[in-house]
């Protein structure tokens, strides 16, 4: 396939922030002296907050524990990010320069709010690499939903056959499926299942092999 568009997830796909969300997600509930399991977390990656909080508010019990739960969450977040523990992917930048000298467009579509992802960008000095950014602000349905993906899509104007979409997540992957996009996984912390094998264009290594990938392909 010809590659005109690539849509980029961005948690566990741009950065190695699944673990850093992980991580938080321990300290704020030890602080509250909650039950974390870790089947929480794994079920819930590549979905969206609104659906996370839905869940945390039935095994939490109380609107008001998710609330203070989130908060602690995010301010575990910021830290991490003061203190530069958020790390760009491995080859992240090769494929940004590569993508920029084809001439192939490009956007994030991540579940994450704007403000996070502003945050995200400034902390790794990616800023300017991405003028077109969807967020949750910008539809009514996250992960597995295809909404993220369809409005990315329209707002590239690149034809669905000739985008990609790079996704880590089962969630991401059946967005991608969903919304008639052709979806290559570059795994983060789930190991891919034989379902997303079989959706999947291609399962990767990593964004070298992206890279190549698209490359093979011009």
């Amino acid at each position: 396939m010809k590659v005109q568009g690539v849509i980029f997830d961005m948690d566990g796909l741009m950065f190695d922030s699944e673990k850093l969300y992980y991580q938080a997600n321990l300290a704020a509930a030890q602080k509250m002296n909650l039950n974390y399991s870790d089947d929480y977390y794994e079920r819930f990656i590549g979905a969206s907050d609104e659906d996370l909080m839905a869940f945390f508010r039935e095994a939490f019990g109380s609107e008001a524990q998710v609330q203070e739960f989130m908060q602690l969450t995010y301010q575990e977040i910021d830290q991490a990010i003061h203190h530069n523990e958020l790390q760009k992917k491995p080859g992240l930048d090769e494929l940004l320069a590569f993508i920029d000298q084809h001439k192939i467009s490009k956007a994030i579509a991540s579940s994450n709010f704007k403000t996070k992802i502003s945050d995200f960008l400034t902390a790794t000095q990616l800023a300017s690499q991405f003028p077109t950014i969807i967020s949750m602000d910008d539809v009514t349905k996250g992960k597995p939903a295809p909404e993220l993906f369809l409005t990315a899509l329209a707002a590239l104007g690149t034809p669905a056959a000739e985008t990609l979409v790079l996704e880590d997540s089962r969630n991401g992957l059946l967005a991608a499926q969903a919304a008639g996009i052709p979806c290559i996984i570059v795994p983060d912390l789930i190991t891919p299942t034989a379902e997303m094998q079989a959706l999947a264009l291609e399962i990767v290594p990593d964004l070298f092999a992206v890279r190549d990938f698209i490359k093979s392909n011009s």
